[in-house]
C-alpha cells in the first residue's frame, strides 16, 4: 500500500509523517525506515526508528532512488514501513507519478508500506489504488 501525505510547503507534512512513524513503531513487528533529504526531524523520531538522510549518499536521478530502495530492502527483508519525506527534494516533479506506480509494484513484491510527503495534486492513474491524505 502506498499512502501520500500532500499539502503546501509548510502545512505539517514533516510533523504530521514523523508522528504516524512513532506511532506506527510501538506495534510494529519489523523495522521502520524514516528517508528525508536532510536530518531534520532526528530527535523527534523514536530511537527504533532507522533515519537516513538520502542527501549523504550519491542519488543523481530517478532510477538511482530506486535502486537505493531496492538495495535498503536487499540488505533488510525485514523493512516492513518505509516513510519518505519531501519526496519532491529527492526526485523530480515529473517523476513523481512514476514513482507512485513503481512504488505501489515494490510495495507488493517486498510486503512493505509506503508513506510519503510530497507536495502533489491527486492523480487519478487507471490500476494505482493510492491513498491521499491532505494534511
Amino acid at each position: 500500500m502506498v499512502h501520500v501525505l500532500t499539502g503546501d510547503k509548510g502545512a505539517g507534512k514533516t510533523k504530521k509523517l514523523i508522528s504516524m512513524a512513532n506511532e506506527l513503531v510501538q506495534d510494529a513487528k519489523g523495522h521502520i525506515v524514516y528517508l528525508s533529504n536532510s536530518s531534520e526531524g532526528m530527535y523527534q523520531l523514536n530511537s527504533k526508528i532507522r533515519l537516513v538522510n538520502i542527501s549523504e549518499f550519491p542519488i543523481s536521478s530517478y532510477d538511482s532512488f530506486i535502486g537505493f530502495l531496492y538495495g535498503m530492502i536487499s540488505e533488510d527483508y525485514d523493512i516492513e514501513t518505509i516513510f519518505i519525506d519531501n519526496l519532491n527534494a529527492i526526485i523530480s516533479n515529473d517523476d513523481i507519478v512514476r514513482f507512485f506506480v513503481d512504488a505501489k509494484k515494490f510495495a507488493e513484491l517486498n510486503s512493505v508500506k509506503f508513506v510519503i510527503g510530497a507536495k502533489c495534486e491527486q492523480t487519478a492513474q487507471e490500476g494505482l489504488n493510492i491513498e491521499y491524505m491532505a494534511v
